[in-house]
């Protein structure tokens, strides 16, 4: 193979755009050339069971990202090989306790393949896997994507927890599901609509994670703030920035997290943060309304599996009232 193969999603396209079809991600050329076992060329036949749930059959993933391998799952396929990132918050071997505990009975998880870590992953240890297809992201060194793109067809993500909605749609029409991609969206989109709609009022949800020896404040670009606001919820005012991912807050201003329903995640230091004084004379601790929520689903991965979990932990914890 002498060009690296490339398949990018449109950065501004809306969500119902891509699943009209706007997008020309081509991937019925990639599918068509993976089943005539090609060199990246045009053929006529689709690999059998594309995404069809089967461990044997359909195309040869590898998923550079978490929340790409989450979607996967989803929609059926299960990779041969995953990257990771490293994170205090993950501790079940790379593939985060949420991600085996929804889809352990379904696949064995067990056979997948580790690639590396998502920002420099083993080229050779892809090559061994024989991908017919690899998931990156836009955000991805140049380098490392040509480099990829000699070994096998590249589809790029935007990237983001705030392309999440996005990005479900880009795995989708690349797996050959583009219908099953949109149903799942729709399945979560309805829950969080209808909750809100049970629920018959808003209230502000607040976010802080921590980050080795930081606490952050997450801002509204966050995978759990979206879910809050598709659920008819809000962020208070001074965390509604979009300047960076998260800014970083201490004790002498903790009063910058109060809100209806405060929700945290500190896979370290933990109790020196929720026994300080600072910390339990927020109001919203003193209610009962603070809540220690699982750092992978809530703060690091981005996909219609991650959003499903958080929504399930929203309505469990805030209930109907």
């Amino acid at each position: 193979m002498n060009s690296p193969n490339l398949t990018a999603s449109a950065a501004g396209i809306t969500r119902r755009a891509f699943f009209a079809g706007a997008l020309g991600l081509g991937a019925t050329g990639l599918l068509a050339a993976c089943g005539s076992g090609g060199d990246g060329g045009s053929g006529d036949t689709q690999p059998s069971g594309a995404a069809g749930g089967s461990e044997d059959q359909g195309l040869r993933v590898v998923a550079l990202n978490t929340g790409q391998f989450e979607t996967c799952l989803a929609l059926g396929a299960l990779p041969v090989g995953i990257a990771l990132a490293s994170s205090v918050g993950t501790v079940s071997d790379g593939i985060p306790d949420f991600v085996k505990d929804r889809f352990g009975s379904q696949f064995d998880l067990d056979t997948v393949e580790s690639v590396g870590e998502r920002q420099a992953p083993d080229l050779e240890a892809v090559a061994a896997l024989d991908p017919d297809l690899i998931l990156s992201n836009k955000r991805a060194d140049p380098t490392l994507l040509d480099q990829l793109g000699q070994l096998a067809e590249v589809v790029l993500s935007n990237g983001g927890s705030e392309e999440w909605k996005a990005d479900l749609g880009v795995i989708g029409d690349a797996l050959g599901v583009p219908d099953q991609a949109e149903e799942l969206l729709e399945s979560y989109e309805t829950r969080a609509r209808d909750w809100a709609e049970r629920r018959g009022s808003d209230g502000t949800v607040s976010l802080v994670r921590g980050k080795g020896d930081e606490y952050l404040m997450m801002d509204a670009r966050a995978l759990a703030s979206i879910v809050a606001v598709d659920s008819g919820l809000t962020r208070p005012e001074n965390q509604t920035f979009d300047d960076a991912p998260g800014h970083d807050i201490s004790l002498e201003n903790a009063a910058d997290l109060d809100a209806d329903w405060l929700f945290y995640g500190f896979p370290q230091g933990a109790a020196d943060v929720t026994s300080s004084d600072s910390w339990t004379a927020l109001p919203v601790v003193q209610e009962g309304r603070a809540f220690e929520v699982e750092v992978d689903p809530w703060f690091l991965n981005a996909s219609v599996v991650a959003a499903d979990r958080v929504l399930d932990d929203m309505m469990e914890l805030i209930g109907d009232a």
